[in-house]
């Protein structure tokens, strides 16, 4: 699956927000070595860099689009370097005092195979800082969806589909920590909103991650009703506030 980085970096990223916050409980040092595990378009692996400013900062993600965005921040930085690569097929070893992961990890489906590599990737007393989205993160997203295919009586296109994502509960992400050889693991779900004007708005969003695998299952004729008919779910369910959505993330620390 192809994704469009400028339209990814464009719209509104709560999930940006999360990542920050997660780099503060990541507690960077100024002489970390980090790997970035799914570091996307690099905003937040340039914040990583600035902060690990006498250590290094390696950006990986298996996606060409989203690395060729992310090398325009990588210069800016003279301590950053990113490397094309999935997330469980890391080949680090003992390599770095930090692994972390911003809204990316749900994003691999083989998730032992990725936590267990990021493990072995680290140094010894190295940690991690994941963030990804939980079990039944966003009903609304998933409701609106059912109802623009069903709407649309699109269900032919979805025959066989399979979710591409890992949304684990709390307690099951642990125990996966814990098999890899994780130590003081400690997983966590914090709450976020997110607010919408219009429904173009909504559909912008939505449409640069959570729902290009739909949108690669339809032809690309059906994209624009696609896109409407999802839209239109939500603007029957606006508030005074505006679309409201309400999303549950993960955070999960541990040392190796």
């Amino acid at each position: 699956m192809k994704w469009d980085a400028q339209k990814y970096d464009a719209v509104k990223a709560p999930q940006i927000d999360a990542g920050r916050e997660l780099i503060a409980l990541a507690r960077v040092r100024e002489n970390d070595d980090i790997l970035d595990l799914g570091c996307g378009t690099g905003k937040l692996t340039a914040d990583l860099a600035r902060l690990a400013s006498k250590g290094s900062v390696t950006g990986v993600d298996p996606s060409e689009e989203m690395l060729g965005k992310a090398k325009d921040v990588s210069n800016i930085t003279g301590n950053m370097r990113l490397v094309k690569a999935a997330a469980e097929d890391l080949s680090f070893d003992s390599a770095f005092d930090l692994v972390f992961s911003n809204s990316a990890m749900q994003w691999v489906k083989e998730q032992s195979r990725a936590v267990q590599a990021a493990h072995r990737s680290l140094k010894k007393g190295g940690r991690i800082a994941f963030q990804l989205p939980a079990r039944d993160f966003c009903p609304a997203f998933f409701s609106g969806v059912e109802t623009a295919v069903s709407d649309l009586g699109y269900e032919r296109f979805f025959e066989g589909w399979q979710s591409p994502w890992y949304f684990p509960g709390q307690r099951e992400y642990a125990h996966l920590l814990a098999n890899a050889g994780f130590a003081s693991v400690d997983v966590f779900p914090r709450q976020y909103e997110l607010v919408f004007s219009t429904v173009n708005d909504v559909t912008a969003w939505w449409s640069s991650a959570g729902l290009r695998p739909y949108l690669a299952s339809l032809p690309e004729t059906a994209h624009p009703y696609f896109l409407e008919a999802f839209g239109e779910s939500f603007e029957r369910r606006r508030t005074e506030k505006g679309i409201e959505f309400n999303f549950t993330r993960l955070f999960a620390l541990a040392n190796k």
